[in-house]
């Protein structure tokens, strides 16, 4: 018993959307491009000093951005976000946002990964922000079902070795804690209690670069992805961290900012 648990653990962190020391990444495997200004609050999360893709954010305002909270363990100048989807002219210079603050989840567990989640206080080097006024933010935390897109950047497939700043989707699927469980197993699975919730897609699915990345559902941004234990295999859902069971915690991060401010 405590062998198997062993394993299932081991495969969890071998699997990690985002393994800082090993720097891998999860990205959407075989999903498809997404054609410029079509989802360009999805952003890439830079190493700022050598521009390598770590993870996925989005855009909630201006000011504000959201990860996955194990994407930021170090300082806010070791990281940049880049608008890769936002139409730019063939000098392909993406705007940028300069992130100064990082506020993660108090609950979040780096080792169950509950409460994934992380905001980030930023500023858009650019003019044009008046398309970020509109929110993206559910309006409750309940009834969250059906399809959604799970969006990212980098490998189209397992094969490929070099990312790409080309934004991909894939067709998720909501499934239940129940069925998340019965098909990771009670180890991997997240609890109940933990903030997060599970997607899966056929053949599609967010691999090594996506964590980070938002599950979007209806239009309304409804996940962020964290973790699962392998890459596109058929009916193994992947974990991401719910937004509606954050909602709270976002809008008092928010007002609470935005207050400090005035």
């Amino acid at each position: 018993m405590l062998y198997n648990f062993f394993i299932l653990q081991l495969l969890l962190v071998v699997n990690q959307c985002f393994y800082t020391t090993s720097r891998r990444v999860k990205r959407v495997i075989r999903g498809t491009e997404v054609e410029c200004g079509e989802q360009p609050r999805v952003t890439s999360l830079l190493n700022s000093t050598s521009l390598q893709h770590l993870c996925g954010a989005v855009l909630l305002s201006p000011n504000f951005a959201l990860t996955a909270a194990h994407c930021v363990h170090f300082d806010t100048d070791q990281y940049l976000l880049q608008l890769n989807n936002y139409c730019v002219e063939d000098t392909g210079m993406y705007p940028k946002a300069e992130i100064f603050e990082i506020i993660t989840n108090n609950r979040y567990n780096i080792e169950s990964r509950a409460h994934d989640i992380a905001l980030l206080r930023i500023t858009v080097g650019m003019d044009d922000i008046m398309w970020l006024n509109d929110t993206v933010l559910p309006a409750s935390s309940f009834g969250v079902s059906g399809d959604c897109k799970v969006y990212g950047y980098g490998f189209k497939n397992l094969y490929e070795t070099d990312t790409s700043e080309t934004l991909l989707e894939g067709k998720m699927r909501i499934v239940s804690l129940d069925e998340c469980t019965e098909k990771l197993g009670p180890h991997v699975a997240p609890k109940f209690d933990s903030g997060m919730m599970c997607a899966v897609g056929d053949g599609v699915d967010s691999c090594q670069g996506d964590s980070g990345s938002p599950l979007i559902c209806n239009g309304f941004l409804e996940g962020i992805c964290s973790y699962g234990m392998s890459c596109g295999v058929s009916g193994l859902p992947g974990v991401y961290t719910g937004i509606g069971a954050h909602l709270n915690w976002i809008h008092n991060i928010i007002h609470l900012q935005l207050s400090e401010t005035d």
